[in-house]
Formats: structure tokens, sequence, C-alpha cells
């Protein structure tokens, strides 16, 4: 794994970690049946290596072509007697049912799942293992593993869940027993989940993605009333029910709202207004991110030209361009702003702004949006493409790491890898 240009040499503990990957069987294994890779007997890897080893493993697969993959990899995870794992990042279709099952005697605190559409039902009931310990759950982008086959006899793990016919959804799911969890992203999630039934037993959670899943009543988030600080709603139709339960969500310190551009010809029903905004930043005091990409204003919320403070760019809430930010008692951490034209005013009181008025906001949409939001972070790489032509490129080395970042985590993804 090649260091960035610019960035320090790799770690003794990075360059190890890749030799070792590379050549499992003359450092940690050796081949049971010519076919099956075993931990030599007297080796004990702890967590902080392990973890290592494995999320290493998955960046080799997704970004070196002459890697080789070994189908029994995970296998030298499932003993905590001679391997610990907390901390594991797995994605796309590499990762199989199998895979998540051979480490299910691991405590894991962190399962973070990504795009990995080959996973199926199976998988829901190894994540029952973790129960007692997990504290943040992925499934982002896994829309088969409400599902099981109807028919599993007839393919193998490498062609499962390709025919949706023989799909049947797995209803009687939930997270009963996930006490300890906390952080929890059902990004993608299929729209025929009952999602509020799904989330009814966690009562503690304090951080919340539901992108793209359609929600029937906005009512059932205020079960988080008191605890949730992180939500992010990424395209989905909200309703006026929606919006009265957020503003009840009085210690939000990240709101999402957005929503992608290209969809909103589908027809989404809400509209984001003046007053809407305004009672955000009134009741949300602890807000200190939030993103309103996308939205088509449905009124003009920026102030009166003859009311525009004086003076170079500012971030303060009181010269604000933005009217109903003037609310703000400090500056936000980060507004996104991306694909909206309130991102063309002049005064904007974030520290962080996602839009396409200049390149650092096209920098920070890219950054902001590559690892779940490929559509967007596209569009954001054309408007930067269009500042290196028609501009200069002040920013060229982050510009050509934030790129490259994209490319190598949407491998497979046309619409990233042709614009790239």
């Amino acid at each position: 794994m090649a260091s960035k240009a610019g960035d320090n040499p790799e770690s003794l503990m990075a360059l190890s970690t890749e030799y070792c990957l590379r050549n499992l069987q003359g450092t940690l294994c050796y081949l049971l049946d010519n076919k099956t890779l075993r931990l030599h007997p007297d080796i004990f890897l702890p967590s902080e290596i392990c973890d290592k080893l494995v999320n290493a493993y998955m960046e080799l697969v997704h970004t070196d072509g002459t890697f080789e993959m070994h189908k029994t990899f995970f296998l030298l995870f499932s003993d905590p007697r001679s391997t610990r794992l907390t901390r594991v990042q797995l994605r796309e279709n590499t990762v199989q049912d199998r895979d998540l099952e051979a480490i299910r005697n691991q405590d894991l605190i962190e399962l973070h799942l990504t795009n990995c559409e080959k996973l199926s039902s199976r998988s829901l009931q190894t994540l029952t293992s973790f129960r007692h310990t997990l504290v943040s759950l992925s499934l982002f982008g896994c829309s088969n593993i409400f599902y099981k086959d109807d028919n599993p006899r007839c393919f193998d793990d490498t062609e499962r869940l390709v025919n949706p016919i023989r799909q049947v959804l797995v209803t009687d799911f939930t997270f009963q027993g996930f006490s300890r969890l906390r952080l929890l992203n059902l990004g993608g999630l299929t729209e025929q989940v009952d999602v509020e039934a799904l989330l009814r037993p966690l009562g503690t959670l304090t951080s919340l993605d539901l992108s793209g899943v359609q929600l029937p009543r906005g009512a059932f988030l205020s079960q988080w009333r008191d605890r949730l600080t992180y939500l992010v709603l990424y395209n989905v139709d909200l309703a006026e029910e929606h919006v009265h339960t957020i503003l009840q969500l009085t210690h939000l310190r990240h709101l999402d709202i957005s929503r992608d551009r290209q969809r909103d010809r589908q027809g989404y029903k809400f509209k984001l207004t003046r007053k809407v905004l305004t009672a955000i930043i009134q009741s949300l005091l602890n807000l200190g991110s939030l993103d309103i990409s996308g939205h088509i204003m449905q009124d003009n919320c920026a102030v009166a030209l003859q009311e525009e403070a004086m003076g170079p760019p500012s971030i303060e809430p009181s010269k604000s361009s933005i009217s109903p930010l003037k609310e703000l008692k400090r500056p936000l951490q980060f507004l996104g702003l991306f694909d909206t034209s309130l991102c063309n005013l002049t005064h904007i009181p974030a520290y962080k702004v996602t839009g396409a008025k200049n390149e650092d906001q096209v920098l920070n949409a890219i950054e902001a949006y590559t690892e779940y939001r490929p559509e967007v972070a596209s569009h954001a790489i054309n408007h930067l493409f269009d500042i290196a032509r028609i501009q200069h490129c002040n920013q060229l080395l982050r510009a050509l790491q934030l790129v490259i970042s994209a490319l190598k985590c949407h491998k497979y993804d046309k619409s990233i890898q042709v614009t790239g």
C-alpha cells in the first residue's frame, strides 16, 4: 500500500503488516491439506495486530490487482485464544457469509460492513453472536442481508443472491439484546423491512444513519429524544411529522437532511423553507454540523442586498448572508450546501463548507461524500475538473489525494472511475 504523495513514509507496523499478508505461509501460517490456512500453534496476536491485519487485507484486496485473496483467510481469526479482533471494516462483494461466521467467536466492539451485497440472512444470525459487545455497527449498502434464499442448494456462496426471485424476506430479526450498541448505520436498508420494529429495542442509540430509508412515521425517532447526537436522513423524503420530531431532538450535534439533486426529479414531497431552517437553528442549540445539500429553497433565505454586511467573507453568525443562520450562537464546524444556491453567498457562518462556489468548497465536498455518496462525490469531482481546466488548482496535492482516495474506495463504480 504505497503512501500518498507528500505523506510521511509508512510506519514499520504498516510495512510489516503488508509483508506478512503477502507472505502468510512464510510468516504466520501454514497450509493444511493444501487449501486451508492455519495459524502456527505458538503464535498469539493481540487485537492491535489482528485489527490491522484484517483491515489492511481488505485494502489490498480492493486496491492491488496483484494481491492474491485467500478464501480461508478469516478462519485465521476463528479462535480468540490465539487471535483477538475488536474493530473490523469489511466492504464490497468479496465478503461472504462464511467470512463473518469464521469470526463469530470474537468479542467485536466495532463492525462496519459496507456494500457487502453477498451477505444474506445467515450473517444476521452471525451478528447476534456479537450482541453483547458491539458498540458500533454499520450495514450500509448490504442490500441482501435481510433475505434468505428459498433454494440454497442450487448454488454456492459465490453465486448466492444473484437471482432475486429465490429470495425470501426475513421479518423476525430485531436488535433485541444489543444492549451496548450506540452507533448504527442502516443506510440503503431494503424498504420491505419494518424499520420501526427493527430499531425499537435500541433505546440507547446516540448515532443513527438511515440514508435512503423511507420512514412511514417520524414520531418513532422521539424514543431517542434524550440521547441522539448524530442523525443522518440523506435522501429521506421528510414530512411535517418528521420535522416536528427532529426539532425535539435537542441533543443533536450533527443533522443531515441532504439529498441527491439528481434524484429530485423523482419528486420529493418535502421542500425546505426559510421557516423550517429557522426552526432547526432555533430548536437545536447544540448543533455544530448541518447538511442541507441538494435542497431547492422554496423561499429566499438570503439577506436583502441592502442588509448585507460589508467587508471580506466572515464566519460570524451576526454577519451571515443566510438569514436563518443569524440565529446561531457560534459558527458551525461543518455546513453542507452542495448543489444549493446558498453556497454562492458571501458570509457563511461555518468553518468548513461544501458547495461549488470555489475550490475549497468542492474539495470539502469530495472529502465529505466519497465514502457513502459516490453519486455526489462524482458530481463534485466534475466541478474540480472544471476548476483545474478553466482556472487554477491551488491545492493540487489535496485534490490529487482526494481523487485517488475516491478511485480506490469505489473501484467498481463507473461514475467515479470515469470522472476521476
